[in-house]
């Protein structure tokens, strides 16, 4: 079984930590209800007080009583295994599926709201995505970018490059008016 490459980031909570997975690995977003049994023996056990899929993270819950650095090592272990065998995970009962053009568009508004729109607000112009089907990004350049020559370099050299390292099944990206 080939090791799913993941790393923490912590968030605001200290008791939550934010695992980056690849997107579009997990079958869902939201409350998990049943994970693969290493991981499911910790939320069984109260190490984890719960575990949510958001895009391309998981979010764990420490539960009451246990820390990160005691417990840190073994539900990085857990993790890694239970995302070897993504098709095992439940999602509870508001969990919503989520398909390819889900995890496709989740990851190109990460893209489009991070640095990169950053660097596109920051020149007057924004970076907008308007809708994903089948594979295609539609994406407007708007403000200054509208005019401006170098709105293909960046949609396509900078986003477009950023989406097909996270997304590969990225078909196209494709400008439309704003």
């Amino acid at each position: 079984m080939p090791v799913v490459p993941t790393h923490p980031v912590t968030t605001p909570d200290p008791d939550v930590l934010r695992w980056v997975v690849p997107d579009g690995l997990l079958p869902f977003t939201g409350e998990v209800a049943q994970a693969p049994a290493t991981l499911q023996a910790l939320i069984d056990d109260g190490t984890l007080r719960s575990v949510r899929v958001d895009g391309g993270a998981v979010l764990t819950l420490l539960g009451s009583g246990h820390s990160w650095r005691a417990e840190g090592a073994r539900v990085r272990s857990a993790l890694v295994e239970a995302l070897g065998a993504p098709k095992a995970w439940k999602g509870g009962e508001t969990a919503q599926v989520s398909g390819p053009d889900d995890a496709l568009e989740a990851a190109a508004r990460q893209i489009a709201g991070g640095s990169l729109g950053s660097f596109v607000n920051s020149h007057g112009g924004a970076l907008v995505v308007r809708s994903v089907r089948d594979g295609v990004v539609e994406v407007a350049m708007e403000g200054a970018c509208d005019e401006c020559p170098a709105a293909e370099i960046t949609m396509h050299a900078r986003f477009e490059h950023l989406l097909r390292r996270r997304c590969p099944w990225l078909v196209e990206v494709r400008r439309i008016d704003g």
